[in-house]
């Protein structure tokens, strides 16, 4: 009976706080950016213009951003598919796209990235991205 009670109370746990197992892709990024995990690291989005947005590659501990052996590429989505060029910036990546692109449009940002040559799973962010009061 007692097994039975405590997956209860796990499963009710999930279903209303689904939040509290997530890796923090409910809090803003240290540079006021979305966070995805797409690997053993994590991708912090933070848009910088309608057409422009910087990447940031960032350990677990949501620190040390690094382009040092590092990639990325961007493709905004609406009904038509559009390729950004990102290229290595100080500590970030800036991704660039045409200037018909508006980020702050609905659609799907879908992120490819290696840091430190660790290849991450494509991360998905819905946009317009949140914006995060500080």
């Amino acid at each position: 009976m007692k097994t039975f009670q405590l997956l209860v109370v796990f499963l009710t746990a999930f279903a209303y706080y689904p939040s509290a197992f997530s890796h923090g892709e409910d809090q803003p990024g240290p540079n006021g950016g979305s966070i995805q995990m797409p690997g053993a690291f994590h991708t912090e989005a933070v848009v910088i213009s309608k057409n422009e947005l910087k990447i940031f590659l960032l350990d677990m501990d949501w620190k040390n951003p690094t382009v040092n052996d590092s990639s990325v590429s961007a493709t905004f989505q609406t009904k038509t598919k559009f390729e950004g060029k990102c290229e290595k910036n100080e500590n970030a990546f800036l991704c660039t796209f045409d200037k018909t692109v508006d980020l702050n449009k609905k659609g799907k940002l879908i992120v490819s990235s290696t840091r430190e040559k660790q290849v991450g799973n494509k991360a998905e962010y819905k946009t317009p991205l949140k914006v995060w009061k500080k």
